[in-house]
């Protein structure tokens, strides 16, 4: 075929797969403003520069002489705003979500006369210290409030500072968000909750963001105001000793109306030298329903965190932000590349989550002091159609499928197009380095950006993306495409509602599919049977017993026993919280008996999560869960730690934790577990899960010999290379463990992400899908190798002579496609085959399930491709997957 016909033919092909993909119903169009302020002391001074210089970066008519530099090249918000939809409800209508950095709101901290001497410090140690004197009055006052705050003095400052985090930073946002009519979310770090004391109701005038006085008290507000407002006839007063890190969220009127508290915290956030912040519960952040999208916050290290971004997705939140200072993390010719890092938080989650639709990343940028950021903000939204959408990157990186908007950064990238990628970071290494703190280049202005001391980019970037999609149910043709061993892919229980959330079971020629599906705005259990491994679904089942739409019910899991036994388990929030659920069924899973509570009584608000069951022998059978019930011994906070538990028939025979590592001190507060699975093979039963207590994420397992009576060691089943000329291991983000017991022995698959630190010099890898056995080296299942290819969710089942068939969520197009590959003792995968028939197809496939039905293997998952993600399945004999 000539040139000129092939590319005739792509373009037709093209057109009509666009033509192909389901309307999106429901989906609003909204603007996303990421705003990235770069700090410098000069918007410090006080009140007033503090606002000016926000009011100037949202509004270039505002950029007048005398006012806060603004950086040359940098764009507004305001010449940009779509407006609401109706002006006369612009809280209801709004079509604009602007968003500001993580701690934009700390600087507020050194303005004022107070601030005087922490402003002119060479240091940020030496500017708290400052601090520590002259709020020593109001640090006092919180002392005697709040006993025990007094021992913790940068603590008891962080309390002290309310009023001048509420007046400077807390008034400005909400009067940006008001001035224009917009949502809009910044991050500040101080006392949980405050309330409002006036000198005297009657003549009390509400500042942007408050509705009322709380308490009138003249003494209280002499003492807490700021002795450079000495007529102000109001304070803002703290409520708790708990100082956090969080994201306001105001609406178009500057309400107040969400406070998104950060759950894991860097080391310099936590207590010993750091500013001794208090976490945020493990399962504390919340969807934030507005009319600009269900909003998901992850502040800076939660985006990397795979609980956190999990549940956020159950909820079906649609755009993630991710609100940054990455401070220290920048970009450098040695040690890890800080955008690869970046790029495996926001954008990764995107890609991974059903849900996200979008995500923006307001970054901070700038030297606070001795600590340094250069980040880029960024917009990213879904790779969808022929060409997966927009491309872009991060600097020193390749175009990516889904990157809409990215800010400039301090030289061109790349230079020339065939630089080659050592030389292009090593060049690009260099000029990060010359804008941080201990550059000896000064900048000529400070209106222009470069690679000179504090010359960090200032800009503001954005994208229109669409929320709330609900696209009508409009199949699409099936037949199969390429070379697979895999029937036709088709859904096993059609429907306009959204599916998702499969687990799979078989037993001879039968399987089993419980998943979840939307009805009447909650998630249901539902359970489907094939008799023929696979190829054909019947009718479904509600396991569950609940009437439907009475309780949210997630993440199921089913597993087949003998004698026509099926179990379910899954979580939900009949009682009022979240907690785990099992019924059984004696006829196939045609019928089941009333669900039984799973575990011994948490107390009151103690979530459970994520449960896993497995069938033992007669009507046995053992479930892992995640369990909230334990607190840490520092701040009372919820820890999340994997049980596990025995039943017979409906009786529960014994309930225990089983992860024990012992935290390192960064991880006190924060060493969680989650991603429990299971794994039986007659009588040997293994658990494996992901555990937070080294301070980052590894995998670990443990086997019972005796069905769950007893449990031998812990063994770490991910390795923890040391860092180059170092004793430190390299920082892990292990996810989605996934259990298998072969003929010869344990196997784990899971997710697996490490910081690279040669990745100055090349691109590091991203996400892997790797497996080992417990104690033994790691081998990479999936065929990208070195490549900068995000691969999430493996599925493991078990063939003869130590072999295993290994399915994953693969992201080489930047779309979903569902790979398996099958994978033999003591080595990694072989070549990978296309599960799910989408072929070139726009459409996303996400978090596969495998089951082994007789000899054929059982693949079922998420598919957006009919509209309404659906659960599809295909079939393979297990022999024909080499």
């Amino acid at each position: 075929m000539s040139r000129p016909r092939r590319l005739l033919a792509a373009a037709l092909l093209a057109l009509a797969a666009t033509a192909l993909l389901p309307g999106a119903a429901g989906a609003r169009t909204v603007r996303v403003f990421a705003v990235g302020p770069t700090f410098s002391l000069d918007w410090v001074v006080s009140r007033a520069t503090y606002r000016e210089k926000l009011f100037a970066l949202a509004d270039r008519s505002l950029r007048t002489a005398g006012a806060p530099v603004v950086q040359d090249g940098a764009d507004d918000v305001a010449s940009h705003l779509l407006g609401p939809r109706d002006p006369r409800r612009p809280v209801s209508t709004a079509r604009d979500l602007v968003v500001l950095p993580e701690d934009v709101g700390l600087p507020a901290a050194f303005t004022g006369s107070r601030g005087a001497g922490a402003r002119a410090a060479t240091g940020l140690v030496s500017s708290v210290a400052s601090l520590l004197g002259t709020y020593a009055d109001p640090a006092a006052y919180y002392a005697a409030r709040f006993p025990g705050l007094g021992a913790r003095p940068v603590r008891q400052l962080a309390v002290a500072l309310t009023d001048t985090f509420g007046r400077v930073a807390v008034e400005t946002y909400a009067e940006l968000a008001r001035r224009y009519g917009v949502y809009l979310e910044a991050g500040v770090d101080m006392a949980r909750s405050w309330k409002i004391v006036c000198t005297r109701r009657a003549t009390f005038t509400p500042p942007p963001g408050a509705t009322r006085c709380d308490e009138e008290d003249p003494a209280k507000v002499a003492r807490l105001r700021d002795p450079d407002e000495p007529t102000r006839d109001y304070v803002y007063e703290a409520t708790t000793p708990e100082p956090v890190n969080m994201a306001l969220v105001f609406a178009p009127d500057g309400r107040l109306i969400s406070r998104q508290v950060k759950s894991y915290l860097t080391p310099i956030e936590l207590p010993g030298a750091g500013l001794d912040l208090v976490p945020g519960a493990v399962s504390g952040l919340r969807v934030v329903r507005t009319p600009v999208g269900r909003l998901g916050f992850v502040t800076s290290k939660d985006a990397w965190m795979p609980d956190v971004v999990q549940k956020l997705d159950q909820q079906r939140v649609d755009l993630l932000v991710q609100p940054e200072f990455f401070v220290g993390d920048t970009v450098s010719p040695s040690g890890p590349w800080a955008p690869d890092v970046l790029k495996a938080a926001g954008y990764s989650d995107l890609l991974r989550h059903p849900s996200i639709e979008a995500m923006a990343l307001p970054e901070l940028t700038g030297n606070l002091y001795d600590f340094p950021a250069d980040a880029q903000s960024h917009i990213a939204v879904k790779p969808r159609g022929p060409g997966g959408g927009p491309r872009g990157a991060l600097v020193g990186q390749d175009p990516a499928p889904g990157f809409a908007a990215v800010a400039r950064w301090l030289v061109p990238d790349p230079a020339a197009p065939a630089e080659p990628m050592a030389a292009r970071r090593r060049r690009l290494g260099l000029a990060g380095d010359a804008a941080g703190p201990a550059s000896s280049v000064a900048c000529p202005s400070p209106r222009v950006a470069g690679p000179c001391r504090g010359g960090q980019v200032e800009d503001v970037v954005w994208h229109d993306v669409e929320v709330g999609r609900a696209p009508r149910r409009r199949p699409v043709t099936r037949r199969r495409r390429g070379a697979t061993p895999f029937t036709t892919s088709r859904p096993i229980s059609p429907s306009s509602a959204p599916q998702r959330n499969v687990a799979l079971a078989a037993r001879g020629r039968q399987a089993w599919a419980a998943f979840e599906e939307r009805r009447r705005g909650r998630e249901q259990v539902f359970l489907v049977r094939s008799a023929d491994g696979g190829r054909h679904w019947g009718y479904r089942t509600r396991p569950t017993g609940r009437r439907p739409g009475r309780a949210t019910e997630w993440w199921p899991s089913v597993a087949a026993g003998a004698g026509g036994r099926v179990w379910v388990a899954w979580q939900d929030d009949s009682s009022g919280t979240m907690r785990v659920y099992l019924a059984r069924s004696r006829d196939g899973g045609r019928s089941f008996g009333a669900p039984v509570a799973v575990g011994r009584a948490a107390p009151r608000g103690a979530a459970q999560w994520q449960p896993k069951v497995a069938a033992l022998g007669g009507d046995e059978a053992v479930v892992a869960w995640i369990d909230e019930r334990a607190r840490s011994a520092d701040d009372a906070l919820p820890q999340a730690h994997l049980h596990v538990a025995r039943l017979r028939g409906r009786r529960v025979l014994s309930d225990r934790r089983l992860d024990d590592g012992k935290p390192v001190d960064l991880a006190a507060k924060l060493a969680n577990a989650w991603a429990p699975s299971l794994a039986v093979r007659g009588r040997t039963v293994l658990a494996a899960w992901v555990d937070f207590h080294t301070y980052d994420w590894r995998a670990y397992a443990r086997v019972s010999p005796d069905a769950g009576r007893t449990w031998r060691a812990t063994r770490q089943v991910s390795d923890a290379p040391r860092e180059p000329g170092s004793a430190d291991p390299v920082e892990s983000l292990d996810d989605t463990p996934r259990a298998a017991l072969t003929d010869r022995g344990p196997l784990v698959a899971w997710t697996d992400f490490r910081k690279d630190s040669a990745s100055a010099s090349r691109p590091s890898r991203l996400y892997d899908i790797d497996i080992a056995a417990p104690g033994r080296p790691h081998r990479q299942v999936d065929p990208h190798g070195a490549r900068q290819v995000d691969t999430f969710s493996p599925a493991i089942v078990p063939l003869a002579r130590g072999a295993a068939l290994v399915a994953w969520q693969d992201h080489v197009r930047g779309l979903g496609d569902i790979r398996i590959a099958r994978v033999r003792a003591g080595r990694g995968g072989g070549r990978a085959a296309r599960v799910d028939d989408g072929g070139a197809s726009g459409w996303n496939a996400w978090r596969p399930a495998l089951a082994l039905a007789g000899t054929q293997v059982v693949a079922a998952w998420e598919d957006d491709r009919d509209g309404p993600p659906q659960v599809f399945a295909a079939a393979a004999p297990a022999a024909r997957i080499r």
